[in-house]
């Protein structure tokens, strides 16, 4: 198993307390990888008030990074819940790294099977919402 992200790199100038915050998020099991390939990874990341966020990498380094988190909106600065979501891609095995490149061709199967007219338009929309996303995976 490769390591996606340089965890040394993305973290470098950020604070200490931040990091640490992304660690602990990591370890909780707050990261959901709902999509990865070669152009990056895409996670919605729990945070400790209950508020799903989506986070963006596509730079081993992190440097094209986004989440849409406050503090990240507010100052375009690496955030706790983008260094939680490259140590849950870092920690995935191949088995997980399959089964994310997977999860949204899936969903979209299930839900034409099901007769959905709009299953294309409904998993886009569930790529960037983590509660639609949870609703439709039942």
């Amino acid at each position: 198993m490769s390591q996606m992200f340089d965890i040394p790199a993305l973290t470098d100038d950020m604070p200490e307390a931040r990091v640490m915050r992304g660690e602990n998020y990591f370890a909780h099991g707050w990261v959901d990888l709902v999509e990865v390939g070669p152009a990056g990874v895409l996670a919605h990341v729990m945070g400790e008030r209950g508020l799903a966020y989506v986070v963006e990498m596509k730079a081993a380094n992190g440097a094209d990074a986004r989440c849409t988190c406050p503090d990240f909106t507010d100052s375009r600065l690496r955030c706790k819940h983008i260094v939680a979501t490259a140590l849950k891609a870092n920690a995935a095995d191949d088995a997980d790294l399959k089964d994310a490149a997977q999860r949204l061709p899936r969903l979209t199967d299930m839900l034409e099977m099901d007769g959905r007219d709009d299953a294309i338009d409904l998993t886009a929309r569930a790529r960037l919402d983590p509660m639609l996303l949870k609703a439709l995976e039942g």
